[in-house]
Protein backbone atom coordinates (compact mmCIF):
# COMPACT_ATOMS: atom_id res chain seq x y z
CA UNK A 1 0.00 0.00 0.00
CA UNK A 2 2.77 2.45 0.86
CA UNK A 3 4.68 1.78 -2.37
CA UNK A 4 1.60 2.54 -4.42
CA UNK A 5 1.19 6.12 -3.25
CA UNK A 6 4.68 7.32 -4.24
CA UNK A 7 4.27 5.72 -7.67
CA UNK A 8 0.91 7.42 -8.10
CA UNK A 9 2.37 10.78 -7.02
CA UNK A 10 5.28 10.30 -9.40
CA UNK A 11 2.94 9.48 -12.27
CA UNK A 12 0.75 12.51 -11.56
CA UNK A 13 3.82 14.74 -11.24
CA UNK A 14 5.20 13.54 -14.57
CA UNK A 15 1.83 14.03 -16.21
CA UNK A 16 1.63 17.60 -14.92
CA UNK A 17 5.25 18.28 -15.93
CA UNK A 18 4.51 17.08 -19.44
CA UNK A 19 1.21 18.94 -19.70
CA UNK A 20 2.40 22.36 -18.49
CA UNK A 21 4.71 23.23 -21.41
CA UNK A 22 2.07 22.29 -23.96
CA UNK A 23 -0.53 24.32 -22.08
CA UNK A 24 1.84 27.30 -22.05
CA UNK A 25 2.41 26.94 -25.79
CA UNK A 26 -1.31 26.74 -26.40
CA UNK A 27 -1.69 30.07 -24.62
CA UNK A 28 1.06 31.88 -26.48
CA UNK A 29 3.98 30.54 -24.47
CA UNK A 30 3.65 33.29 -21.90
CA UNK A 31 4.39 35.96 -24.47
CA UNK A 32 1.72 38.44 -25.38
CA UNK A 33 1.17 39.71 -28.86
CA UNK A 34 3.33 42.65 -29.85
CA UNK A 35 0.31 44.82 -30.55
CA UNK A 36 -1.74 46.25 -27.74
CA UNK A 37 -5.51 46.14 -27.65
CA UNK A 38 -5.68 49.92 -28.15
CA UNK A 39 -3.52 49.66 -31.30
CA UNK A 40 -5.78 46.98 -32.75
CA UNK A 41 -8.85 49.07 -31.92
CA UNK A 42 -7.44 52.18 -33.58
CA UNK A 43 -6.37 50.12 -36.62
CA UNK A 44 -9.94 48.87 -36.96
CA UNK A 45 -11.29 52.44 -36.72
CA UNK A 46 -12.70 51.84 -33.24
CA UNK A 47 -11.51 54.65 -31.01
CA UNK A 48 -11.18 53.52 -27.39
CA UNK A 49 -13.66 55.15 -25.04
CA UNK A 50 -12.48 58.42 -23.55
CA UNK A 51 -10.06 59.32 -26.37
CA UNK A 52 -10.47 62.33 -28.58
CA UNK A 53 -9.88 62.09 -32.32
CA UNK A 54 -6.50 63.83 -31.94
CA UNK A 55 -5.46 61.40 -29.22
CA UNK A 56 -6.58 58.46 -31.36
CA UNK A 57 -4.51 59.79 -34.26
CA UNK A 58 -1.48 60.22 -32.01
CA UNK A 59 -2.00 56.70 -30.67
CA UNK A 60 -2.18 55.33 -34.22
CA UNK A 61 1.09 57.10 -35.03
CA UNK A 62 2.73 55.70 -31.89
CA UNK A 63 1.49 52.19 -32.76
CA UNK A 64 2.84 52.48 -36.30
CA UNK A 65 6.18 53.79 -35.04
CA UNK A 66 6.49 50.90 -32.60
CA UNK A 67 5.49 48.32 -35.21
CA UNK A 68 8.03 49.72 -37.67
CA UNK A 69 10.78 49.70 -35.04
CA UNK A 70 10.02 46.10 -34.06
CA UNK A 71 9.90 45.05 -37.72
CA UNK A 72 13.24 46.77 -38.37
CA UNK A 73 14.76 44.99 -35.35
CA UNK A 74 13.41 41.64 -36.56
CA UNK A 75 14.70 42.25 -40.09
CA UNK A 76 18.13 43.25 -38.79
CA UNK A 77 18.22 40.12 -36.63
CA UNK A 78 17.24 37.91 -39.56
CA UNK A 79 19.94 39.48 -41.73
CA UNK A 80 22.58 39.13 -39.01
CA UNK A 81 21.60 35.54 -38.21
CA UNK A 82 21.37 34.34 -41.81
CA UNK A 83 25.09 33.48 -42.24
CA UNK A 84 25.09 31.58 -38.93
CA UNK A 85 21.87 29.80 -39.87
CA UNK A 86 23.29 28.85 -43.27
CA UNK A 87 26.48 27.56 -41.64
CA UNK A 88 24.42 25.53 -39.17
CA UNK A 89 22.34 24.00 -41.95
CA UNK A 90 25.48 23.18 -43.93
CA UNK A 91 27.06 21.53 -40.89
CA UNK A 92 23.96 19.54 -39.99
CA UNK A 93 22.85 18.45 -43.49
CA UNK A 94 25.33 15.57 -43.88
CA UNK A 95 24.61 14.41 -40.33
CA UNK A 96 20.89 14.35 -41.03
CA UNK A 97 21.51 12.50 -44.29
CA UNK A 98 23.46 9.83 -42.41
CA UNK A 99 20.69 9.49 -39.83
CA UNK A 100 18.02 9.36 -42.52
CA UNK A 101 19.90 6.62 -44.37
CA UNK A 102 20.35 4.56 -41.20
CA UNK A 103 16.70 5.04 -40.25
CA UNK A 104 15.55 3.96 -43.71
CA UNK A 105 17.79 0.89 -43.50
CA UNK A 106 16.35 0.06 -40.08
CA UNK A 107 12.80 0.48 -41.30
CA UNK A 108 13.45 -1.65 -44.36
CA UNK A 109 15.13 -4.38 -42.32
CA UNK A 110 12.37 -4.42 -39.71
CA UNK A 111 9.49 -4.27 -42.16
CA UNK A 112 9.62 -7.99 -42.93
CA UNK A 113 10.43 -9.38 -39.48
CA UNK A 114 10.72 -7.23 -36.39
CA UNK A 115 12.29 -10.03 -34.36
CA UNK A 116 14.85 -11.07 -36.98
CA UNK A 117 18.61 -10.66 -36.73
CA UNK A 118 18.73 -8.13 -39.58
CA UNK A 119 16.28 -5.89 -37.74
CA UNK A 120 18.24 -6.21 -34.49
CA UNK A 121 21.48 -5.31 -36.27
CA UNK A 122 19.87 -2.35 -38.05
CA UNK A 123 18.46 -1.05 -34.75
CA UNK A 124 21.84 -1.34 -33.08
CA UNK A 125 23.53 0.41 -36.00
CA UNK A 126 20.97 3.23 -35.92
CA UNK A 127 21.31 3.64 -32.15
CA UNK A 128 25.10 3.71 -32.28
CA UNK A 129 25.08 6.19 -35.17
CA UNK A 130 22.68 8.43 -33.26
CA UNK A 131 24.93 8.26 -30.21
CA UNK A 132 27.99 9.00 -32.34
CA UNK A 133 26.42 11.97 -34.11
CA UNK A 134 24.82 13.55 -31.02
CA UNK A 135 27.97 15.48 -29.98
CA UNK A 136 28.35 16.82 -33.52
CA UNK A 137 24.73 18.02 -33.54
CA UNK A 138 25.26 19.56 -30.10
CA UNK A 139 28.44 21.33 -31.22
CA UNK A 140 26.72 22.73 -34.32
CA UNK A 141 23.77 23.94 -32.25
CA UNK A 142 26.11 25.53 -29.70
CA UNK A 143 28.11 27.26 -32.45
CA UNK A 144 24.89 28.59 -33.97
CA UNK A 145 23.64 29.89 -30.61
CA UNK A 146 26.99 31.53 -29.91
CA UNK A 147 27.05 33.19 -33.34
CA UNK A 148 23.48 34.47 -33.05
CA UNK A 149 23.60 35.63 -29.42
CA UNK A 150 24.95 39.17 -30.11
CA UNK A 151 22.32 39.77 -32.78
CA UNK A 152 19.61 38.45 -30.48
CA UNK A 153 20.72 40.78 -27.70
CA UNK A 154 20.76 43.72 -30.11
CA UNK A 155 17.26 42.79 -31.29
CA UNK A 156 15.99 42.49 -27.72
CA UNK A 157 17.46 45.87 -26.81
CA UNK A 158 15.90 47.50 -29.89
CA UNK A 159 12.50 45.99 -29.16
CA UNK A 160 12.75 47.01 -25.51
CA UNK A 161 13.62 50.57 -26.54
CA UNK A 162 10.70 50.64 -28.97
CA UNK A 163 8.33 49.41 -26.27
CA UNK A 164 9.60 51.98 -23.77
CA UNK A 165 9.26 54.77 -26.32
CA UNK A 166 5.74 53.58 -27.10
CA UNK A 167 4.77 53.55 -23.43
CA UNK A 168 6.21 57.02 -22.93
CA UNK A 169 4.34 58.23 -25.99
CA UNK A 170 1.06 56.74 -24.73
CA UNK A 171 1.57 58.30 -21.30
CA UNK A 172 2.14 61.64 -22.98
CA UNK A 173 -0.92 61.20 -25.23
CA UNK A 174 -3.16 60.30 -22.29
CA UNK A 175 -1.63 62.99 -20.12
CA UNK A 176 -1.04 60.58 -17.27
Amino acid sequence: MTSRLPRLCLAVGLLVALALPSAALAHGGGHHHDRSRACRAVENNRVPRGLTAAQAQSLATACTTRANAVKAANDAFAAAAKPAHDAYRAAVAPLRAQLRTAFTAKRTACRADRSGQACTDARAAYRSLRTTLAPQFRAARKAFATAVRPAARTRAAAVRAAQQAFRASVRQILGA
